[in-house]
């Protein structure tokens, strides 16, 4: 009986989280020999070559790369990309199994896979080995998903349009509804139904709650102080960021902050 050949295990060698400089270009990486590296975007802008053509992707973007291939380099120097870096090594060079480029939908699944995949990096008391497992099967799992949802029939152009300039300028105090709604050519009642028929809440309800995500994520891996980390996130003022944090997850931002902090060593610094 012929043996079938042995699975290449691959060992996790390191956990990042690399945040691009103002530049519309940094310099990329060339994936060494029996290494593979995985990139997922957790915010910004990113612009990749596929099928002869550029594509810009912004926060859910899933990069797998293999020998001989560059890391991403290419972004929006008004909004540089930051992203989760994985990089894995194996004993003889890895075989695609999955594309290079997918895309996770769902923003708020790829901050907190990102958050705890690094908070348990720099946790001493997690096991390497069965984390590094945890982490390449689960974000296998993220590219298979990808490839099948992107076969699916796509939510409006104009809602994706709103979504994408969400993403992109939640952090400025001024972008409310209107601003939403104008970006996807829209009027606002136009633009509830949307967000109701296709998203189950309301554009204001949507862009408060990705400045809380923003927040908790500084808050918990960060040692920014208050008033800097609530006007990076998008809010006015301190009153109205301790008054919606405390609305959204139950407790103001300080005390989240003594229950949540992680050994991150202010690697988003």
């Amino acid at each position: 009986m012929q043996k079938t050949p042995q699975a290449i295990q691959p060992i996790l060698r390191h956990i990042g989280f690399y945040k691009a400089p103002p530049v519309s270009a940094v310099t990329p990486v060339v994936i060494p020999p029996k290494t593979e590296v995985i990139e997922m975007v957790m915010s910004g802008v990113v612009y990749f070559e596929e099928g002869g053509k550029d594509r810009e992707v912004g926060c859910g973007a899933l990069f797998w790369h293999l020998p001989g291939e560059k890391t991403i380099y290419r972004t929006d120097a008004d909004f540089p990309y930051t992203c989760l870096t994985v990089h894995f090594t194996t004993s003889a060079d890895p075989v695609r199994t999955v594309p290079r480029l997918s895309i996770i939908a769902d923003h708020l699944r790829t901050k907190e896979l990102c958050h705890e995949i690094l908070r348990a990096y720099h946790n001493d008391s997690i096991d390497r080995a069965i984390l590094g497992s945890y982490a390449r099967h689960r974000l296998l799992w993220e590219a298979h998903l990808g490839t099948i949802q992107n076969t699916a029939i796509p939510r409006p152009p104009a809602l994706e349009a709103a979504l994408v300039f969400l993403e992109s300028k939640f952090m400025r105090p001024e972008i409310g509804v209107a601003e939403l709604a104008e970006a996807a050519g829209l009027s606002e009642p136009r633009l509830h139904v949307l967000f109701r028929e296709y998203l189950r809440q309301t554009p204001y309800h949507m862009l408060t709650a990705r400045r809380i995500r923003e927040a908790k994520w500084l808050l918990s891996g960060t040692s920014r102080n208050i008033k800097t980390l609530c006007e990076e996130c998008g809010f006015a003022n301190v009153e109205t960021f301790y008054r919606a944090f405390k609305k959204y997850v139950g407790m103001p931002p300080h005390r989240f902050r003594a229950c949540h902090a992680s050994k991150l060593r202010n690697v988003t610094e």
